[in-house]
């Protein structure tokens, strides 16, 4: 945990987002790939009220930003899935 800057503060900051039940290969996974809090907070604001942790990897591996999301959305694609919104990222899709 430490080498990957895991502290203290930012599992406490994990847990006031709800995500206080995530297992350690997931947290790291979650360090690894910089699911930060403030990267939940703003998919939250998007109206993904829970993603489960794999969801929230698989958007920052792939490259689904909340720009991305938010470009998606001006474009007509209104309700997307994470799912979905990851898939056409694999694709090309921009």
């Amino acid at each position: 945990m430490r080498i990957h800057g895991a502290t203290p503060e930012w599992m406490n900051q994990l847990k006031k987002d709800g995500y206080d039940h995530v297992d350690l290969e997931q947290l790291i996974a979650f360090r690894i790939h910089g699911v930060s809090p403030d990267f939940i907070e703003k998919v939250q604001k998007l109206g993904y009220t829970h993603p489960d942790p794999e969801q929230l990897v698989a958007m920052r591996i792939h490259g689904v930003t909340p720009e991305y999301i938010a470009q998606m959305r001006s474009h007509g694609l209104q309700n997307l899935s994470i799912d979905q919104l990851v898939e056409m990222r694999i694709h090309g899709v921009d």
